[in-house]
């Protein structure tokens, strides 16, 4: 794991925000360059995520949080698989009006959630739940405004699945065609490519209809 110092290496996320046409106000870019430096810590103990340098680091914590933070806003959502945070706790400090439960199976990155949501502040609006997304998730786990994981479920499992939990459900696509379920619709489709590698990304928010 890389390590990541914001006085160094904090043009990387610069460099992401401008590639995606996105303003950071200066305090909300404090919180983000230390979320950053939380992760390369704990990702020196603790397998969080695979970056190789600066730039692809705040690729994999920003890039998508950049881009759903255009459609997302107001309201409660769930991430579900939520690992090391992307894009939900980035997107939080971008959206001081949306509220997150982060449901996550693997203990230790539990904790890293729960010791990210204190130090970021987000205590008020984040919680983070231990456990997996059942076929038929509890009441707790359904009636959210928006549903969102990435890289857990495949598209069409993932669009079934999140259908059941909000009204809204953010697809994250790195290859292949939209899903397609009965009766939702997609309202967002935001095309973007990946800086370092200039690999496609879509993101697609659903909505019935």
């Amino acid at each position: 794991m890389i390590s990541f110092v914001a006085s160094r290496d904090g043009a990387a996320l610069d460099r992401v925000a401008e590639a995606v046409e996105t303003s950071i106000d200066p305090a909300v870019r404090g919180s983000l360059l230390r979320f950053a430096e939380l992760v390369s810590t704990w990702g020196r103990k603790t397998d969080l995520v695979k970056a190789s340098s600066a730039a692809q680091l705040v690729e994999v914590l920003f890039l998508d949080a950049f881009v759903v933070a255009r459609f997302v806003h107001c309201g409660r959502l769930i991430d579900v698989g939520a690992g090391a945070g992307a894009p939900t706790l980035p997107l939080l400090l971008l959206r001081p009006d949306l509220q997150a439960t982060l449901l996550e199976p693997r203990r230790r990155r539990v904790a890293f959630l729960r010791t990210a949501v204190g130090t970021l502040g987000l205590r008020a609006r984040a919680q983070v739940r231990e456990g997996r997304l059942e076929a038929s998730p509890d009441a707790a786990l359904r009636g959210f405004d928006v549903a969102l994981s990435r890289a857990t479920f495949a598209p069409d499992d993932w669009l079934e699945r999140g259908a059941r939990l909000a009204d809204r459900v953010v697809v994250l696509l790195a290859k292949g065609e939209p899903p397609s379920v009965p009766g939702w619709i997609p309202k967002r489709d935001e095309r973007y490519v990946v800086p370092s590698s200039r690999a496609p990304r879509r993101a697609l928010c659903y909505h019935p209809g």
